[in-house]
């Protein structure tokens, strides 16, 4: 039995798998091969040529939605990228084509799939600031071999993709708003309208459009909605944005996003007296749970210590918290939480907030991990120990929030 077969006969993310390989050797391309865990497939286009990516999830979730256009969705989607140019191969060719795109921060990681790391950087929490190469149907992401390849270094990559955005970005004359004003783009797939917020002082711009200082949400990576910072309608448009933020198939972040004093865009934050407070609160938890649950999946059977869910749950009261797991005598790597459950035994468990976690000094943040993670060498001492049962306080769990 061959491996497509082998791949057919298994459900899911598997099977789909097989199905977009062998679309890839209906195309004539017979070198590819699938990474299960980062649910992508490795091709060449001709023998010896560089490898190319395809990652499944976006086209996977699309089909599942809409099960009876798979079959087109799995051919378009391998023609696409079947016919890409080739990446160009020298620093003049490539500046002016480069653009920044956000991605989550657990995007296009996989482990040791062998394949070059993509280009990225830090923007926001859990988000982070990658390059591509736009191409007339498609784009390639630009990775750190490319960088080397072109002889420069990563700065000059990415001062040179947000130039070109800053060059082609320009909005309509604002006109005086007569009331609360909404601006939604939505990307043709050219316009990088969601990149727009890298680019200094772009969003505080928009204030003389929206009437008031500018909040921004980007539910999925092609939509970008700025409102002013009324706090009226915030709370049934945070509700709004996390229900299309759950939903998409390419999404992005529920929080929201504003400018400070220096016109720098930061995340929106207000006080606990704020109309708006609680989904401030939530839109954050939501993502990190997100975000921490795509990372577990990757990390699950790469590493030999136990990887911590984030578990998020809200209160009797409205609010939300988040919490992870730590069971005696197991290493684990915990996620940054409110609270950790200290497993001691089946029906014995307490609860100690991440503060005093940190100040008992049992934990170790792993560097090489975004979102970041800590690991606790199977059990605190028994002086920690002690400092921690002491600290622990009662929690209600109320009711597991869905992801």
């Amino acid at each position: 039995m061959g491996i497509f077969d082998r791949l057919r006969r298994r459900s899911g993310p598997d099977r789909f798998a097989g199905e977009v390989l062998a679309a890839l050797r209906a195309a004539g391309i017979s070198d590819a091969r699938y990474h299960r865990r980062e649910f992508s497939i490795e091709y060449r286009r001709a023998p010896g040529a560089e490898p190319t990516w395809l990652y499944l999830h976006n086209v996977y979730v699309e089909c599942q939605r809409e099960p009876h256009t798979r079959e087109a969705r799995i051919r378009r989607f391998v023609t696409t990228f079947t016919r890409i140019p080739d990446v160009p191969e020298d620093w003049d060719s490539a500046r002016d084509r480069l653009r920044p795109v956000l991605r989550s921060a657990t995007f296009a990681r996989g482990g040791d799939s062998g394949r070059p790391a993509p280009l990225r950087r830090p923007a926001f929490p859990f988000l982070d600031e990658m390059v591509v190469i736009d191409q007339p149907t498609s784009m390639a992401y630009v990775s750190e071999m490319t960088c080397a390849a072109w002889g420069v270094s990563a700065e000059e990559v990415f001062a040179a993709a947000r130039a070109n955005l800053a060059t082609a970005a320009g909005l309509p004359r604002a006109e005086s708003p007569g009331g609360r004003v909404m601006l939604r783009f939505v990307d043709d797939g050219d316009a990088y309208w969601v990149s727009h917020i890298l680019l200094d002082g772009w969003l505080a711009t928009l204030a003389e459009h929206v009437g008031g200082t500018p909040v921004a949400f980007m539910p999925d990576v092609r939509s970008l909605v700025v409102v002013d910072s009324d706090p009226q309608p915030l709370t049934e448009l945070f509700e709004l944005v996390e229900r299309h933020f759950t939903e998409s198939a390419r999404p992005l972040s529920p929080m929201a996003y504003t400018v400070d004093h220096a016109g720098r865009v930061v995340p929106l934050t207000v006080g606990a007296g704020h109309p708006a407070a609680g989904v401030v609160e939530r839109s954050a938890r939501v993502l990190a749970a997100t975000e921490y649950g795509a990372q577990q999946n990757i990390l699950r059977d790469a590493v030999d210590d136990y990887v911590a869910s984030y578990a998020l749950f809200s209160s009797p009261e409205g609010g939300t918290f988040s919490v992870a797991a730590w069971t005696r005598g197991m290493s684990v790597l915990l996620p940054r939480v409110d609270f950790v459950a200290f497993n001691v035994a089946a029906g014995n468990t307490f609860f100690v907030p991440w503060d005093v976690v940190v100040e008992a000094d049992v934990l170790t943040e792993l560097p090489e991990y975004r979102p970041a993670r800590y690991r606790g060498e199977v059990w605190p001492a028994p002086a920690a120990y002690g400092y921690l049962r002491e600290r622990a306080v009662p929690i209600d769990l109320g009711r597991p929030v869905p992801r």
